[in-house]
């Protein structure tokens, strides 16, 4: 399978993430692409590439114009840094009410951001802006016919980014990139396979009835992001009917994720998608330290071969997985099964 990397994604590398007022260290870190590759690498059968740098304006499709300048303007302020000043921000205060005025960097890292997982550094942007391209460059491999399967291997991941706001470590969402790039040439399902709700591609075609949105996820009454991805929201407007949430109680296995996902994949095939996007995570590990689902390593091929038999041509994008020990082996399971 053809595998596009995302060049800069070393230059993010978030110093921890702040959990109840404390800073602890940050499961999203560059070693984690590293397990991932390592893991393909010895299953051959992958090339590895790097893709061309898109412009600001293709990942505006999706993200609102301002939360994008928001963040290279900051990325680039935190890089003049000097002497005692902070290399790093957090959100501290949440603009919130109808029509909040947000005035100045400390408000406006919280009105682009939702949560304080979610740091932005000096290579933020440029990490960002590297994620967007490789799934932009995917789109467009699939688009013109050259591939029928390709995965975007890069971090920080994306499907938690909403239009504008940051959040879940996720800045640009890839997901939402390539559904909107492939839109353009026949209806979309995105199909969320990561253990956490795919509350960025539900915000962005919430509205919308040529994107299909479908996560299996953690039930977000006890699992990130807490505040979306239960089952009765399913869409408005010209979207109604086009999102569907899977909810799963904690300490999930197989015998309860099989179910889900035939559910899952029974609402992509009733919607008749010209193309298919998969954000996967491996945080669905048994082993995953912020997961809580149960599935072995075994389960991850099966899983990408229940998605292969929908026959659609696929791109897959890399989410969460944060056991390293587990996350390249998931990785390669997963993208067996779809090759078949």
């Amino acid at each position: 399978m053809r595998v596009i990397l995302n060049p800069k994604q070393d230059a993010h590398v978030p110093p921890g993430e702040i959990e109840n007022g404390e800073v602890i260290p940050c499961y999203e870190r560059p070693e984690r692409l590293t397990a991932i590759r390592t893991a393909l690498e010895a299953a051959g059968g992958h090339t590895f590439e790097e893709p061309p740098v898109c412009a600001e304006d293709a990942v505006a499709a999706v993200h609102d114009p301002a939360y994008i300048t928001y963040l290279r303007e900051t990325a680039a302020e935190i890089r003049r840094a000097r002497g005692s000043t902070p290399k790093v921000q957090w959100p501290t205060v949440f603009p919130y009410g109808p029509s909040p005025r947000a005035g100045g960097n400390r408000a406006l890292r919280g009105q682009f951001c939702f949560d304080t997982y979610t740091p932005v550094l000096g290579g933020t942007f440029a990490a960002a802006l590297g994620g967007a391209s490789a799934a932009l460059h995917a789109a467009e491999l699939i688009a013109s016919g050259t591939a029928k399967q390709v995965y975007v291997l890069t971090r920080p991941p994306g499907h938690h980014a909403e239009r504008d706001r940051c959040g879940g470590y996720c800045y640009f969402n890839h997901a939402a990139l390539v559904a909107e790039r492939l839109a353009k040439l026949g209806r979309v399902a995105v199909l969320d396979l990561d253990v956490h709700h795919g509350n960025g591609a539900q915000h962005i075609f919430y509205d919308r009835g040529d994107v299909l949105t479908v996560s299996v996820h953690g039930d977000p009454a006890g699992l990130y992001p807490f505040f979306s991805g239960y089952a009765d929201e399913t869409g408005i407007g010209a979207g109604a009917g086009a999102n569907l949430n899977v909810p799963l109680p904690p300490g999930t296995g197989v015998k309860e994720y099989r179910p889900a996902l035939a559910a899952a994949l029974d609402a992509v095939r009733r919607f008749a998608p010209a193309f298919l996007v998969l954000p996967f995570g491996a945080d669905a590990h048994e082993a995953d330290p912020i997961g809580g689902f149960k599935l072995p390593t075994g389960y991850f091929r099966e899983m990408g071969a229940a998605v292969r038999e929908l026959g659609l041509p696929t791109v897959v994008t890399q989410e969460g997985g944060y056991n390293l020990d587990a996350l390249g082996p998931c990785v390669a399971e997963v993208l067996r099964g779809l090759e078949g």
